[in-house]
């Protein structure tokens, strides 16, 4: 007879990302570990989720692909509209209270705290003393980006409601460990794990493809003699590639190729300004799905991510698998880990288009023996990332959960909160849920309306001392 499996863990994620099913395949196959992932969203089967962010019809994968290898199911969401692309009002999954009720796992991991879905859980785990768990890719560097309001905020809701209530925090990387210790989470909570993971298959494929490069140019109309620089996700404001462009211009190179693996609301933009400037070695490749990505990859010879604001950047752990030197702005939270200044790639100031110039220009101008030396460094670095045993750092987080130790008067709150019948401790749940809903659309609804009347002021203060 099998051994029961020691620990029972819940974890709630937004939707099915392609990022994240080896990870759960990895927790699912320990026998540590009785693993139930909960998801908020079919959006990532559905391909919901790429039609709005790039406004395709394409989808991450098959049902297969996304959800075999482990338990799961969907719960409802009751957001009119709803998405886990909204921030603040997009996930509303009322059966979350039921589902813990019911299967009280011995932890409950959570990936979020900007919806109501989330809140929801947290008061749901502390109503039923279930321990929670925190596994986000947010990040300290754009944590400097944040209003003073906005980090006020932050620091009470964090600092002295959430992170408090959370029995341990699993860390993506570097920059998301100290996000969790900016807002006063102790180092005994903090536990080096991945947000992402299972790229062993990326690097068969890259071995695979790994002598077809001029075959792969080929078949995508692509320049044999360039030196491509390859940039995959949105093209959007955050993700800077409208700085891409403009710093592409100024690379001084005469066999250089921008490759853009990608769509969004920015590529007429991108296009006219490319035309406008008489760059003919800027190519569209539009949405590419998981099955064809790995090409790009190959074909080319540096990757660049330039965003002004990147919790983590999934397509860096996607291009040291193949080599590749990578130039990456201070935003992005893999750099952090997986880019070595000098060493497989450059790091420059997000939004800084003549830095970012630079480090492209560093690489492009480098010898093939040193860009093929910086490539062999990345293949070691995401190696060693992959090489490590993120199961036994799940382990270790739950079999250190340790009793609650809040102050006095939140003791005596919790006591109250579950000394309530059932019926009217949901009621009052649903009801403050339901006020930070209302709370958080209005403040959606008129915040344009305030970015507006604030940017007017700013003219007229700079009239008035220009008078």
């Amino acid at each position: 007879m099998d051994k029961p499996r020691s620990h029972n863990v819940t974890i709630i994620a937004p939707t099915c990302f392609y990022y994240q099913g080896p990870l759960f395949r990895a927790l699912a196959a320990d026998n540590r570990i009785d693993l139930m992932v909960i998801f908020c969203t079919d959006e990532g089967v559905s391909g919901i989720d790429i039609a709005s962010a790039y406004g395709t019809i394409e989808s991450w994968g098959s049902e297969a692909d996304l959800l075999e290898g482990y338990n799961s199911k969907f719960i409802r969401n009751h957001a009119p509209g709803g998405s886990y692309l909204k921030s603040l009002v997009g996930l509303f999954n009322l059966g979350i209270w039921q589902e813990l009720n019911r299967t009280r796992p011995n932890a409950v991991v959570v990936m979020s705290w900007m919806n109501p879905t989330w809140w929801l859980t947290f008061l749901a785990c502390l109503r039923f003393r279930i321990p929670i768990l925190l596994m986000t890719d947010a990040n300290a560097d754009a944590e400097q980006l944040k209003s003073t309001w906005k980090s006020w905020l932050k620091r009470i809701f964090l600092g002295y409601f959430l992170f408090p209530s959370a029995s341990g925090f699993l860390c993506a990387g570097t920059a998301n460990k100290q996000l969790y210790a900016l807002y006063g989470a102790p180092d005994r909570k903090l536990f080096d794990f991945a947000y992402s993971w299972g790229y062993a298959s990326l690097i068969e494929k890259s071995k695979l493809l790994r002598n077809q490069k001029s075959e792969l140019r080929t078949q995508y109309g692509l320049p044999q003699d360039a030196v491509i620089i390859l940039y995959c996700g949105r093209l959007s404001t955050e993700k800077g590639v409208i700085e891409l462009i403009d710093a592409y211009k100024l690379v001084l190179h005469p066999r250089k190729a921008l490759v853009l693996v990608g769509d969004g609301r920015l590529r007429r933009q991108m296009q006219e300004t490319a035309n406008a400037h008489g760059i003919e070695s800027i190519y569209f490749m539009g949405f590419r799905n998981r099955e064809e990505i790995g090409k790009f990859y190959s074909l080319s010879d540096i990757l660049v991510l330039p965003s002004r604001r990147e919790t983590w950047g999934m397509v860096v752990n996607e291009g040291l698998c193949f080599s590749l030197p990578v130039v990456t702005s201070d935003q992005v939270g893999s750099g952090r880990d997986l880019v070595i200044h000098g060493e497989n790639g450059y790091v420059f100031p997000a939004g800084d288009v003549s830095a970012l110039a630079k480090g492209i220009s560093r690489l492009i101008d480098l010898p093939d023996e040193d860009l093929l030396k910086m490539g062999e460094k990345s293949w070691s670095i995401i190696n060693e990332w992959t090489n490590r045993d993120i199961v036994a750092a799940m382990v270790e987080s739950l079999e250190l959960v340790g009793p609650e130790s809040n102050g006095r008067v939140v003791t005596l709150l919790l006591t109250f909160f579950r000394g309530l019948p059932s019926s009217i401790a949901f009621s009052l749940v649903f009801s403050i849920i339901g006020f930070m809903w209302f709370f958080g659309f209005s403040f959606l609804l008129f915040r344009p309306f305030v970015r507006r009347i604030r940017n007017m002021l700013k003219r007229v203060g700079r009239n008035l001392k220009s008078a």
